[in-house]
């Protein structure tokens, strides 16, 4: 069984995750784990029921060197907090971070493949939408032929040039 923040002590080992842009691994300590109390959770607008009292207790603990405070369940062995700066899962047990992390890997590749699935769909559809907005939506056709006309124009004077500089290159080649 995991250790409970209200149980742990001064320069105790907690382990962080931070998610933000990077993903970041660090091991802070605590500072201070105050003593368990009541708190009544903030009602929510339109919220009909009072929300129940719950016991908690206030943690500080230090990471890279700054100290946060956060209010916790007792019965908390890890909790996500904000006070970092961004997302971050602390724990009293490395095993959660290392389940967070197969997890947080396990979503990154389910999101990819279910984007590369994405892909070749939205194309087709993009070239859909441009050829039904071309029949309906004259002017919307008239500008789609016109950047096809500098298209084919500037591809034109490309190889334009690159001919001049192969005759270029022959004549430098005959001096």
């Amino acid at each position: 069984m995991n250790t409970l923040f209200k149980d742990m002590t001064s320069a105790s080992v907690v382990y962080a995750l931070m998610k933000g842009d990077e993903i970041k691994y660090c091991e802070g300590s605590i500072v201070t784990v105050g003593t368990p109390r009541m708190n009544m959770p903030d009602m929510k607008p339109g919220q009909m029921q009072m929300p129940s009292m719950q016991q908690v207790v206030d943690v500080t603990y230090s990471l890279d060197g700054k100290n946060y405070t956060d209010v916790v369940d007792v019965t908390a062995s890890m909790f996500p907090s904000k006070q970092p700066g961004m997302l971050t899962l602390l724990s009293t047990d490395k095993d959660a971070i290392v389940r967070e992390l197969h997890a947080t890997l396990k979503t990154s590749e389910n999101y990819i493949a279910e984007a590369k699935r994405e892909v070749p769909k939205q194309e087709k559809r993009i070239k859909q939408c441009k050829g039904l907005i071309a029949q309906l939506d004259t002017d919307f056709k008239e500008k789609q032929q016109t950047e096809e006309r500098f298209t084919k124009l500037e591809e034109t004077q490309r190889q334009q040039g690159g001919k001049l500089d192969e005759i270029l290159s022959l004549l430098r080649k005959q001096i």
